[in-house]
């Protein structure tokens, strides 16, 4: 009993310990900032002011960012925009190239068809190829042009008469021509700096006799002989590639590298060897 009033007591003494020891505090508090006014109502308008505040400000950065997203999205689209016109324009500048391209080759072409005596027949080639699935090639002229079998066929390589072949079908507007890289197509021929004669079939040059193995080498060029008027004379060929032969034979055997590119050529000449008509 005597421990419940001694706790109670005690209690009481802290309780008022520690009111006394708040006022103390306070009133030095008080006394520090007695020169600064307290005005409740001014507190509560500056409060205001900073939330309203910062209400405006947040309403300021969403509109921004809403701004700035849409003005992405724009340049985004005048990006999208430029590279269709790019794209566009470089499809445009390669068509224009290729037409010029192909004028200049067509004005080239007509040009040659002023030279020399011989008629020449324009044509373009249409099919075929010189692969081992198709050794013919086909060209958009015909009968309908004065073409007939067994023509000479040539293209221009760097400005110079190339042979190609010769006609060996004829339809009224195509005609079918053998390449000379087919080895049943047999052309006389000479090599144009020392003139030794030899037979081409499958760009295999045959029959040159022995003695010119002194003389000839790689690079030598090629023409034809004239030799039984199948073809012009001194139309080229193409390039000795290698020189080989045998003992116990007589005449090398001559690999030749033909002038015209089978797998690019795109226009040709039927050559008409009948007398040309001036009038």
């Amino acid at each position: 009993m005597f421990k419940g009033i001694s706790f109670q007591k005690h209690k009481k003494d802290f309780i008022t310990l520690f009111i006394l020891v708040s006022l103390s505090i306070g009133m030095l508090v008080y006394t520090a900032f007695s020169d600064i006014s307290f005005k409740p109502k001014q507190v509560g308008l500056d409060f205001f002011s900073l939330f309203q505040r910062g209400i405006v400000n947040t309403g300021k950065f969403f509109s921004q960012t809403a701004g700035s997203i849409s003005e992405l999205r724009t340049l985004k689209k005048e990006y999208d925009s430029l590279l269709k016109d790019y794209a566009d324009y470089q499809q445009m500048k390669q068509d224009y190239e290729n037409l010029e391209q192909e004028n200049s080759m067509l004005k080239e072409q007509l040009g040659y068809l002023e030279d020399g005596s011989i008629n020449k027949i324009p044509a373009m080639v249409i099919g075929g190829g010189t692969n081992n699935f198709f050794k013919s090639i086909v060209i958009n002229q015909g009968s309908n042009k004065g073409i007939k079998k067994d023509m000479p066929v040539i293209a221009y390589v760097e400005g110079y008469q190339s042979l190609v072949g010769k006609v060996v079908e004829v339809s009224a507007y195509s005609a079918v021509v053998k390449p000379i890289t087919d080895s049943s197509l047999y052309v006389p021929a000479v090599l144009q700096k020392f003139r030794y004669r030899g037979l081409i079939n499958g760009l295999v040059m045959d029959f040159v006799s022995r003695e010119a193995s002194s003389r000839i080498g790689c690079g030598d060029l090629v023409v034809t002989s004239g030799f039984n008027g199948s073809y012009p004379e001194n139309i080229y060929i193409g390039k000795v590639k290698s020189i080989s032969s045998k003992e116990y034979e007589t005449s090398l055997r001559l690999e030749i590298e033909p002038f015209v590119d089978f797998f690019r050529l795109e226009y040709v000449f039927v050559l008409d060897r009948e007398e040309k008509n001036e009038n």
